[in-house]
C-alpha cells in the first residue's frame, strides 16, 4: 500500500465534536485522583527509562493530557512539559494535580489536537507522546505528532479491547462500530512510519479494568460514548438508560474491560 492510500483510509470517524468534549468532561472526576506511575506499574514509564527516550533537558508534548497523570510523572525526567486537552475540566483537575505534587515545570492548554495550528508547535518538542489517547485518530493527527516532534515520539494505543456494557450498547442499537478500529488505528500507525522510512519499535502489556460509575453519571457517559459515531433519536436514548437502570447494582454500574496495550516508539 502506497502512503497516500493509508492516509485516506486513517480517516476520523467522529461525527460529534460536541459529543467528544462532553464524554472526558463527564469522565474528568474518574480521572481526577491518581498514584504517580513509575517503572513498576506502568510500561510507558518502564520502557522510557530502560531506553532513555527522555532526558534533562529535553522538551516534551503529552497530547492528550487528561488530567495531567503522565505528564506528571515525567516532570522531573525533563526540562519542561506542555500537555494538551480537549476537555476544559481535564485541564482544571491537571493544574490542580501539577500543583498538589509541586511540579512547577508543566504547562497544561485546554486545545483540540485535531484542530490545532501546528505552527506554534512544530518541530518545538523533544519528545512528543500521546498515551491513550483518542486525540491520534486519524492520519492527519498522528502525522501532525511527527511534525512537532525534533527527536523522539511515543504513542500507545489500547488494541484487541473488549468493554461488557458499551459493546452490548452498540450491538442493541446496531451499530456495527467495535473497538476493532483501534487495532486498524495501530496498523495504520506502523504503516505509515515505515513508509516514511522510520523502524519503530513495539513493545505490549495485557490489563483488565474494573469500572464502576453512579448509574446518573454511567448515563451521561455512555450516551455521549454514542453520539460520538451516531446520531441517536431520544428513544434510541431513552433505550441506553433503561438497560443501564436495568444492570445497575445498588445505584452503581459496573463495567470490565479487557485490553492489550500497544507501545509504539520512534525517532524522527
Amino acid at each position: 500500500m502506497k502512503l497516500q492510500e493509508v492516509r485516506e483510509k486513517w480517516v476520523n470517524k467522529e461525527i460529534n465534536k460536541c459529543a467528544s468534549e462532553n464524554l472526558w468532561d463527564s469522565m474528568a472526576d474518574g480521572f481526577r485522583e491518581f498514584n504517580i506511575p513509575t517503572e513498576k506499574d506502568s510500561l510507558f514509564i518502564k520502557v522510557i527509562k530502560e531506553n532513555d527516550l527522555i532526558n534533562e533537558n529535553d522538551s516534551v508534548l503529552d497530547i492528550g493530557c487528561g488530567a495531567g497523570k503522565y505528564s506528571i510523572a515525567i516532570a522531573d525526567k525533563c526540562k519542561d512539559v506542555t500537555g494538551i486537552d480537549i476537555s476544559s475540566k481535564m485541564i482544571q483537575f491537571a493544574k490542580e494535580k501539577a500543583h498538589e505534587f509541586k511540579k512547577n515545570n508543566i504547562n497544561f492548554i485546554k486545545e483540540d489536537w485535531e484542530n490545532l495550528d501546528l505552527d506554534k508547535f512544530e518541530k518545538s518538542f523533544d519528545v512528543v507522546f500521546a498515551h491513550m489517547t483518542p486525540a491520534i485518530n486519524s492520519a492527519e493527527t498522528f502525522e501532525k505528532m511527527i511534525k512537532a516532534s525534533k527527536r523522539t515520539c511515543i504513542m500507545c494505543k489500547p488494541t484487541r479491547r473488549t468493554d461488557s456494557i458499551a459493546d452490548k450498547i452498540k450491538n442493541m442499537l446496531n451499530i456495527d462500530d467495535s473497538y476493532g478500529d483501534l487495532d486498524e488505528k495501530l496498523l495504520y500507525a506502523f504503516e505509515i512510519l515505515w513508509l516514511r522510512g522510520y523502524s519503530p519499535y513495539i513493545e505490549y502489556e495485557n490489563q483488565v479494568w474494573d469500572i464502576k460509575r453512579p448509574i446518573d453519571k454511567a448515563k451521561e457517559i455512555y450516551t455521549n460514548k454514542i453520539k460520538l459515531s451516531k446520531n441517536i433519536t431520544s428513544q434510541e436514548e431513552d433505550n441506553i438508560h433503561n438497560y443501564l437502570n436495568q444492570i445497575a447494582k445498588d445505584g452503581f454500574v459496573y463495567e470490565k474491560v479487557s485490553t492489550t496495550i500497544a507501545m509504539l516508539y520512534w525517532n524522527v
